[in-house]
């Protein structure tokens, strides 16, 4: 889904923020797995982040145009974030098992550990 952010300067960070929780929400669900309560305000707080990083990158740069492209590349992070944290649901034993086809908050951080320093979800 574009959200047509080529030259609009006004793009807010929540629209920003939920296109990529949709898009993580999407690809979770590609693969028969959605977020538990934790793991969904675990991501949604780094959809929320990455929004902040990509509007505040193309204001210290003044190319609106490029917003779409950094926007497009944090879906690529967050497809590989959402991979990471159903690969650790599955394969680390200390975490402990949920529900089927739930992804639980104790995975958002060894798969975020592993990800980062990618931008836009590593930010700090």
């Amino acid at each position: 889904m574009t959200l047509f952010l080529l030259p609009d300067p006004m793009v807010t960070n929540a629209a920003i923020t939920e296109r990529l929780f949709t898009y993580a929400s999407h690809h979770a669900e590609r693969f028969g797995y959605r977020f538990g309560e934790g793991a969904e305000g675990d991501v949604r707080s780094a959809a929320g982040n990455a929004a902040s990083a990509i509007n505040e990158r193309v204001e210290e740069e003044k190319k609106p145009d490029k917003r779409e492209l950094y926007v497009r590349q944090a879906e690529g992070a967050f497809e590989f974030l959402v991979e990471r944290m159903i690969f650790e649901a599955l394969t680390n034993k200390k975490i402990h098992p949920g529900p089927p086809g739930i992804i639980g908050e104790q995975t958002f951080e060894r798969a975020r550990a592993l990800l980062c320093p990618c931008w836009p979800i590593c930010t700090a």
